[in-house]
């Protein structure tokens, strides 16, 4: 899969995604064979699926696209007070904060971002929450819910890759640097243009990445090349494979590509960012390399690979 640097926001998208948008019954994950063979088809032919019958608990989904609501209904003013600055890395970046994943384009999105919760005993200094009421409840309550999803995710990817069943999920259990985002496009007129974005094209830096849209715009690249439209359906919570993992599986199994367009139609969408853990160095795995198959990737951490990543496309929108 090529690096995000080398994707090109301007390649056409096709509209049939549902046609070859691979469908994983959770509830049968993580042992069910039959399930198992679909992801790694799955994985090795589009690189993304979705998970049908995983966010069921009753309020989870609703209550949190509730609050998505209430907070970025907000004046910026109010907002403001939990913007990410030096002294916190979660909390909301406003519109046109977005890093630049692509030269010359300009995002059209604001967030608010969360890392991991930290015990009763534990200081919270990262996390800053706004006064709302059930904010914080009903945004953890989500958290807890979509990390015990991606944790039988993982597990399912390594029997796929018919590794050790925890081969992943123990290199992913801290969430150091995981992170959740709220992300609100809103409604726009911008003119139709190769700049004008919801975000730029880009692979996800992380191990595994777990969405949810209540509306069309997530455009993702399939392993051939193509970009095809997600179905936007709430209730299916759309998977895609990130940077660490096709490092650790040397290629084995390749990042997704993925965009969002801009569109004149409120969206919000919720993306959980699985992490490699933080004391974890990233290369290739031994059942992954072989006389005709050396390492092609330097070793790395996670939170190396997100600073470079990072600040590279923050110069991007920094230098527009």
């Amino acid at each position: 899969m090529p690096l995000t640097r080398e994707l090109r926001q301007s390649d056409p998208v096709r509209s049939d995604a549902d046609k070859i948008f691979p469908s994983i019954d959770f509830r049968r994950l993580p042992e069910q064979g039959d399930e198992i063979r679909k992801i790694r088809e799955a994985c090795l032919t589009t690189g993304f699926f979705c998970l049908d019958h995983a966010l069921e608990k009753e309020g989870v989904v609703t209550e949190t696209l509730q609050q998505m609501d209430n907070f970025f209904g907000l004046d910026d003013a109010v907002k403001g007070a939990t913007r990410v600055s030096t002294t916190s890395k979660y909390g909301w970046t406003p519109l046109f904060g977005e890093p630049a994943y692509q030269p010359g384009t300009i995002a059209h999105v604001e967030s608010f971002d969360c890392g991991r919760p930290c015990d009763s005993t534990s200081p919270d200094p990262e996390n800053i929450w706004p006064d709302l009421p059930d904010f914080r409840r009903d945004v953890r309550r989500y958290w807890s819910e979509i990390s015990q999803i991606s944790e039988i995710v993982l597990e399912s990817l390594a029997r796929a890759a018919d590794i050790a069943p925890r081969s992943f999920r123990d290199r992913c259990d801290t969430n150091d640097l995981s992170t959740m985002r709220l992300l609100h496009y809103p409604a726009n007129n911008a003119p139709v243009a190769e700049e004008n974005v919801g975000i730029a094209a880009h692979t996800d830096f992380e191990f595994i990445t777990l969405i949810i849209q209540t509306a069309p715009g997530l455009e993702l690249r399939d392993t051939s090349g193509q970009w095809y439209d997600a179905p936007p359906d709430k209730s299916k919570v759309v998977v895609l494979l990130g940077d660490m993992l096709e490092h650790l599986t040397n290629g084995y199994f390749q990042a997704t590509g993925h965009r969002v367009r801009n569109t004149s139609e409120k969206r919000h969408s919720i993306v959980f960012f699985s992490a490699v853990n933080d004391d974890e160095l990233v290369s290739p795995l031994p059942e992954f390399l072989n006389a005709d198959n050396s390492s092609h990737y330097k070793p790395v951490s996670q939170r190396q690979h997100l600073k470079q990543e990072v600040t590279q496309a923050e110069r991007y929108r920094d230098d527009k």
